[in-house]
């Protein structure tokens, strides 16, 4: 991830603590609706992001879920509130993943 852009990352980030959240299934159809550079002095080197998403959470939902996500990309965490609804904001940090060696 380190040659794509901070906005490229972000997005990428946000979708993979989805998927882990959800399964690759229950992200049907995601959708960036903004994202919007929170910090540094041009909007791409800027390691905090506002991320308006939407997608299906399961097969069978009838309709789109919206989502604000804050992602800083210093630390790989992720804050999440589900828009629409009064349900707590969740909080996830991603670590980096070793590729193994062969």
């Amino acid at each position: 991830m380190p040659n794509e852009s901070a906005s490229i990352q972000a997005i990428q980030l946000v979708r993979r603590v989805f998927e882990h959240v959800h399964g690759n299934l229950g992200v049907l159809r995601f959708n960036i609706e903004e994202l919007i550079p929170i910090n540094g002095t041009n909007g791409e080197n800027s390691q905090k992001w506002k991320v308006i998403c939407s997608f299906f959470e399961t097969v069978g939902s009838s309709s789109s879920s919206r989502f604000e996500s804050i992602v800083n990309l210093n630390d790989n965490t992720v804050t999440i509130k589900k828009l629409g609804v009064e349900d707590p904001v969740t909080k996830y940090t991603i670590t980096k993943e070793d590729s193994p060696t062969v």
